[in-house]
């Protein structure tokens, strides 16, 4: 169960005053932006512990259309995990989104979206505002909740949201506009699956939040909550799910990939890596180490690859604003080990070594592993598979 929520504290109150304006967001065509976000979860059954978890997500978002009262809003969202001995974060799940939103902060989103999974929250108001003031409007929560539990629909909860306009405060030299919202669940899902021997019957709960709202910029900067999710089995067993979370938004620029991709391939070959091959994708630029080495049926660097990676950390570093992402792949061939881990644990080799050299924070790189799934040419050759068998770096655009 993943909830995306995002949170930012605010320092100091200001003196109350009226907004001069509505507020209302603002979209411009080709803005970008990211949220980097964590939340604390603990989970139990029938109130016994099961489990506290760390869930850290990255949200990557584009206006791709805009006009005065609409933008839409294309997304991709990373939840990540972490392995024991990683400094890096493996990817654990991810999702595309693309979705309307108009001035107000409603909503339009195909059926079968699973993300955003709250939706119309926060909802603005009509007119001016002054601390204190109140309102309701209606939003809703979408579950995915198939792979938990076997179940073959979303889960879709309407709420009725209960707001009050705090007022601006001071967050790092800005004023942003402070808006509670307050809300409970409560949904009989309906589900009927005599095959299954656990699945919900009733999710109730509650959500309380703390929205930061640039209303310069038209745009809500970050959210902090705190929540509760109660689902009631068909054995009548309680599993809990609380928690809090918090996020902070940044602003992305947009990339010259064609600069990008010669500046790269020039401190390449100004270090003897000239054969590296570097190239533009749609999430950014990707130097593609398909000459990289590793001893048979392992993920261990030998000194000469951590001397290449070093290097390439070098360069990396002229770029301190961009995210990277680290992807395995192995060849399609007959082996002692299971492909998809083999990748895995070379991708996190060298998402590790990077981070041991400095190149960036423990946050602003990711990895995953694909197996033998996404070959570059077909596996019929030993130089084919060596092409197959690789590591691809990606600076990621936002």
């Amino acid at each position: 169960m993943i909830r995306l929520m995002s949170c930012l504290l605010a320092a100091c109150v200001l003196a109350p005053v009226l907004t001069a304006d509505p507020l209302r967001f603002v979209y411009h065509t080709g803005d970008q932006y990211r949220y980097y976000g964590t939340s604390t979860q603990r989970v139990t059954i029938d109130g016994r512990f099961l489990q506290d978890a760390l869930q850290e997500y990255k949200v990557s978002y584009s206006v791709t259309e805009a006009d005065a009262d609409h933008g839409r809003i294309q997304g991709h969202i990373v939840f990540l995990s972490q392995r024991q001995g990683d400094s890096a974060g493996q990817i654990s799940q991810e999702f595309d989104t693309d979705y309307l939103v108009d001035a107000r902060g409603l909503y339009t989103v195909p059926d079968t979206e699973v993300m955003p999974v709250v939706r119309n929250v926060p909802t603005l108001p009509e007119g001016e505002l002054k601390p204190g003031d109140t309102w309701t409007a209606d939003g809703e929560e979408v579950h995915d909740l198939r792979d938990d539990f076997g179940v073959d629909q979303l889960l879709r909860v309407p709420v009725t949201v209960s707001y009050t306009y705090d007022g601006p405060v001071d967050r790092d030299g800005s004023t942003v506009q402070v808006i509670r919202s307050d809300y409970n669940l409560y949904k009989r899902t309906g589900f009927r699956y005599p095959n299954l021997k656990l699945y919900p019957l009733l999710m109730t709960g509650y959500s309380h939040q703390r929205h930061y709202f640039n209303a310069d910029k038209g745009r809500e900067e970050g959210y902090d909550e705190e929540y509760k999710l109660v689902l009631t089995m068909n054995t009548g067993e309680v599993v809990e799910y609380s928690g809090t979370g918090g996020s902070h938004l940044v602003q992305a620029q947009t990339m010259d990939k064609p600069a990008v991709v010669q500046d790269l391939k020039k401190g390449l070959e100004d270090r003897g890596l000239g054969n590296v091959e570097v190239k533009e994708a749609p999430r950014g630029v990707v130097i593609n180490l398909d000459n990289i080495r590793f001893p048979g049926e392992s993920a261990d660097l030998v000194p000469s690859e951590r001397e290449k990676v070093r290097l390439i950390g070098e360069i990396l570093k002229q770029y301190p604003d961009r995210d990277i992402l680290v992807e395995g792949h192995t060849a399609d061939v007959v082996s002692a080990s299971d492909p998809q881990a083999l990748s895995e644990a070379r991708a996190a080799a060298v998402g590790n070594e990077l981070l041991a050299e400095g190149v960036r924070r423990p946050d602003q790189i990711v990895y995953r592993g694909w197996g033998s799934t996404k070959p570059l040419v077909p596996n019929d050759s030993p130089e084919n598979r060596a092409k197959n068998r690789r590591v691809e770096i990606t600076l990621l655009e936002n």
